[in-house]
């Protein structure tokens, strides 16, 4: 699945860029919804579109997985304590995902240089903290599978909630009223920690490093929340 969702990452990345020039949405090219076009640097990595979801998928069945097999009791049997399982987990995970993904957006970036005009060096303002940030965002929401796994110790129930959080609960918030709707989705993970993403933040957006560390303190918070429930209740 992590091979997958990254390999997946960088050919989607080739296919946006490399159709670009036929003219985006309603043309002939290709590209996620609310892409900027004009930006080949947006175009190679919004892949990671689809790598988040099945990322997180991931992280929660590392989890999930045990509980459904039931090797969970020779784990916590070894472990009692049960926390540092938790950290195990997330530490591995995390940092498997880190480099693998980084490795990944690099690679997109330089497909991406390579068969479209105008891609900005990695020299440029803004240009690596999007191409590092964006191997930040997919380890921290795979964390954030990986903390709903343990929260709520089913595989359907983890990814429909990620899914929400991520995907729907955006989509969601842009009904809210002008006013204060803007706010609210600011706020949602994915939201927050995709302003890493992007070369310029508009008014109702974080700042890059404030949105990520909004996504940071989701994970932190879920982690924390897992780790009191196994203390609490029986695995």
């Amino acid at each position: 699945m992590l091979v997958g969702s990254l390999v997946g990452m960088v050919l989607l990345g080739l296919l946006f860029t490399s159709t670009a020039d036929d003219g985006g949405p309603g043309g002939n090219g290709g590209g996620p919804p609310g892409v900027d076009f004009a930006q080949p640097l947006t175009l190679a990595l919004a892949g990671y579109n689809l790598a988040q979801l099945a990322l997180g998928v991931l992280g929660v069945l590392l989890v999930t997985g045990e509980y459904t097999s039931g090797t969970i009791r020779s784990t916590f049997a070894a472990a009692p304590r049960r926390w540092p399982v938790v950290v195990a987990k997330a530490a591995v995970l995390g940092g498997l995902v880190l480099v693998t993904s980084a490795v990944a957006a690099l690679v997109a970036y330089a497909v991406g240089s390579a068969v479209t005009d105008g891609m900005p060096g990695l020299g440029e303002d803004g240009v690596l903290r999007v191409v590092l940030g964006t191997a930040l965002y997919l380890t921290a929401i795979t964390l954030l599978g990986s903390a709903l796994g343990w929260l709520l110790r089913s595989t359907a129930g983890g990814v429909a909630t990620l899914f929400g959080l991520v995907f729907l609960l955006p989509i969601l918030g842009n009904l809210l009223p002008a006013d204060w709707g803007p706010d609210v989705v600011r706020w949602l993970p994915g939201s927050a920690g995709g302003s890493l993403l992007r070369l310029t933040t508009t008014a109702d957006q974080f700042a890059p490093w404030t949105g990520f560390a909004v996504l940071v303190g989701y994970v932190v918070v879920g982690l924390a929340a897992a780790v009191w429930r196994l203390r609490t209740r029986d695995a």
